[in-house]
């Protein structure tokens, strides 16, 4: 078993380096990305506020290593939402490293901020690919962002 998933795993890393052109960092795992938009969803889910939306960043090169979710709601989520989330990720390995409305978490090469609030639609612009992004002058509800170390920036420039 542990041979034909060494096999598996390389066939896997071959075909995703394949698309696109971009090399995750030797030590990571093809599946990374996968667990860390798990873990995501699952959180945001946890509000009971509707289902969050995985979502694409504006540049191709940062999508192998960026996780972008929002969850859309009618009110701004209070910190009790906020700590329903940090409950959650910390439940799935997350190490809490800030508080509040805006919550940092790490785990592994990996850095994911939480925010919860309103915010006006250019905050989006560079974290969201074209065509995704809800519509309105303001977002309401919560924006969860996550970068694997050494990861190229979601938006260009």
């Amino acid at each position: 078993m542990r041979r034909s998933r060494a096999v598996l795993t390389t066939v896997t890393a071959a075909v995703l380096a394949g698309c696109g052109g971009a090399h995750p960092p030797p030590e990571a795992g093809p599946d990374d990305r996968a667990l860390v938009r798990a873990d995501v969803t699952v959180a945001l889910d946890a509000l009971g506020s509707g289902h969050p939306q995985v979502v694409s960043v504006p540049r191709p090169a940062a999508r192998p290593c960026t996780v972008v979710a929002l969850l859309q709601t009618r009110e701004a989520p209070r910190a009790a939402a906020t700590a329903r989330i940090a409950a959650v990720l910390t439940g799935r390995g997350w190490r809490q490293q800030s508080d509040g409305d805006e919550r940092v978490f790490t785990r592994a090469r990996w850095q994911l901020d939480v925010d919860a609030g309103v915010w006006p639609y250019a905050r989006l612009l560079g974290l969201v690919a074209d065509g995704q992004r809800p519509e309105g002058d303001t977002f309401t509800g919560v924006l969860a962002v996550a970068r694997r170390d050494g990861c190229p920036a979601a938006a260009p420039g």
